[in-house]
């Protein structure tokens, strides 16, 4: 049992570093998150990693990695639905089972006329004990985000939202951002929300 639960926060861990690097205020606290699991005696390889194929639209599923199940992230949100929300053309997706209980996609991007909006769009879905609080020490404290699952914050690059014992994270920087504007973010959010098994 003991194995398991350090299992799972070895991977919250690593899960909050992804999130982290792309953030440069917070990769200290990042970095320190991770010194502080390794002094346990837990190190990053320990999180059993699963690729899936790429793919070339919204709907594929990713394979699963061995004793695990998946969630279709890339089948709750077309890139369609995406491109219009946050005005950005959004291409091919990638789904990623990362591990048992987090999942992840990543929508191409494609082009916009603004040139703050360059980076990929990831939606996450993570199923993992602790995620918000650890994803929140990670990128936050940020901005309350108010009427969005159980509790929601925006950050520099997207939006996090606990919904039960999971924990979905929209991001990809856009002007929107820039500007404390998670409206954006937040019609992603709700869009997965209620497409989730």
């Amino acid at each position: 049992m003991e194995v398991r639960a350090l299992s799972a926060a070895v991977a919250v861990v690593v899960v909050a570093l992804c999130s982290a690097a792309c953030n440069p205020a917070t990769k200290a606290k990042a970095a320190a998150t991770s010194a502080g699991n390794q002094s346990e005696g837990s190190s990053a390889s320990a999180v059993p990693v699963a690729s899936a194929a790429v793919s070339s639209t919204a709907t594929a599923t990713p394979t699963p990695a061995s004793g695990g199940g998946t969630v279709d992230v890339c089948g709750l949100m077309t890139a369609a639905q995406a491109s219009s929300i946050n005005q950005v053309t959004y291409g091919a997706t990638t789904p990623q089972h990362v591990r048992n209980g987090f999942d992840k996609c990543t929508y191409k991007n494609n082009g916009s006329v603004d040139p703050v909006d360059i980076q990929d769009l990831t939606i996450q879905v993570i199923s993992l004990p602790a995620c918000y609080s650890e994803l929140q020490q990670a990128n936050g404290p940020g901005t309350a985000v108010p009427g969005l699952g159980d509790d929601a914050f925006g950050y520099q690059i997207g939006i996090i939202v606990k919904l039960g014992s999971r924990c979905i994270e929209v991001s990809g920087l856009t002007d929107a951002e820039l500007r404390n504007n998670y409206g954006p973010d937040a019609a992603m959010a709700r869009i997965i929300i209620s497409k989730l098994p």
